[in-house]
């Protein structure tokens, strides 16, 4: 009798290892999509400004330069305008990836989970 009573839960512990195992698996795919999608954003923002340029090292660290000259010369109102605007543009390319990219994410999740974390 003891037996029997201790069958639903032997049962019940794989099920369990599994769900805590899946999701722990759809934790850190999903940080590490994320971090990638971040990464791109700032290479799109990187490239941006390498193309603005002309693909001219030096150009590129003169109009850094002074951007930097620019922005620690303006008063805290300029700047704060400055950053709102510049998290509002990273923002939104970080927008279009995740939309561009999230249902290729979402399929391979699905796929990954159906069959169990088998490679």
């Amino acid at each position: 009798m003891h037996d029997a009573a201790s069958q639903p839960s032997a049962g019940r512990l794989p099920r369990l290892r599994r769900h805590i195992a899946d999701g722990c698996h759809l934790l850190l795919s999903l940080l590490l999509w994320l971090t990638g999608i971040v990464l791109v954003a700032l290479g799109f923002v990187l490239a941006f400004a390498i193309l603005a340029a002309d693909l001219q090292p030096l150009l590129f660290f003169a109009h850094l330069d002074n951007l930097a000259s620019h922005y620690l010369a303006a008063d805290p109102a300029r700047r704060a305008q400055f950053d709102m605007q510049l998290l509002a543009l990273f923002t939104a390319i970080v927008t279009l990836l995740l939309l561009a990219r999230l249902p290729g994410f979402v399929v391979r999740m699905r796929r990954e989970l159906d069959r169990g974390g088998q490679s």
